[in-house]
């Protein structure tokens, strides 16, 4: 097989995924009084969602590619809890949420070689940026019927930033069915800002911001039917997994005062099953 010049493939797809995210404070900036002062879990959130993969050989075995896949959430459940000893003993709060809006997305720019190790083989190391936000919501499960009174609809943005350094390995088993597998680790910056919309006494539109350094990392594989030389039909599926170190956390009060505590880190992973076709031109 030889290479060419502005070879382009096109991968677009529909898949549904599932994802659990949860972080947590302590009461002061040394991680103390107590080391947990308050945690929010979100639990099985779902939705369908489409992507869009672009890789373009721009000069023999050096490649561009690109990729932007967003989830729209239509189902979870999230728990806020705030604890008044050390440990998560003697919780002072709880409350069970429904979280069955928002979205996630994630795109990435890399550049990388391609190796071609034999006839069915194919090795392609890369590096780049990711960029994954996700808009989460804190709801009641009951319905509010009266426009005259104010819901619980908080919402909490994160976003998870940085470099990455990837392998991407395609197998072509015969002349119509391939593998390919990809895994990469990202190193991360983790910001955000969380509006809680019933608290008074907190500032809005931005009630506090969470700051942190973590990483992460992906798997995907994919197997693919080709029908012509233009047009394929795949299946995929993917995990991920990321968190972060402690950090810091800003609160922002009605009054104008800002008090700061220990942000003890953020974790996220979840994962999707997708269906999609494939485009060489």
């Amino acid at each position: 097989m030889e290479y060419k010049n502005n070879n382009l493939e096109i991968n677009a797809y529909g898949d549904y995924r599932s994802e659990d995210f949860h972080w947590s404070i302590a009461g002061n900036s040394m991680g103390q009084n107590p080391n947990v002062l308050s945690e929010v879990k979100w639990k099985d959130i779902k939705g369908a969602g489409t992507g869009l993969d672009i890789r373009l050989n721009i000069w023999s075995p050096i490649f561009f590619k690109g990729s932007y896949h967003r989830t729209f959430i239509k189902k979870g459940k999230v728990t806020d809890t705030d604890y008044s000893s050390d440990n998560r003993k003697n919780p002072g709060y709880h409350a069970d949420l429904n979280s069955n809006e928002g979205f996630i997305y994630t795109y990435t720019l890399a550049m990388g070689y391609e190796f071609k190790i034999s006839g069915i083989l194919k090795i392609s190391p890369y590096a780049g940026y990711v960029k994954n936000s996700q808009q989460l919501h804190l709801k009641d499960f009951s319905e509010e019927t009266d426009p005259a009174v104010k819901t619980l609809n908080s919402i909490y943005q994160a976003n998870w930033t940085g470099p990455l350094i990837g392998l991407e390995t395609n197998i072509i088993l015969t002349d119509q069915f391939s593998i390919r597998g990809l895994i990469n680790y990202q190193q991360l910056k983790y910001r955000s800002v969380a509006d809680w919309n019933l608290i008074d006494a907190f500032a809005h539109p931005v009630s506090f911001k969470h700051t942190a350094n973590g990483y992460g990392t992906e798997g995907l594989i994919q197997a693919g039917f080709r029908f012509s030389p233009v047009f394929s039909v795949f299946l995929r599926g993917n995990y991920y997994y990321a968190n972060t170190g402690k950090g810091t956390d800003d609160l922002f009060l009605a009054d104008g005062r800002q008090l700061q505590s220990q942000f003890n880190g953020a974790t996220r992973h979840g994962g999707g099953l997708g269906i999609g076709i494939s485009l060489n031109l």
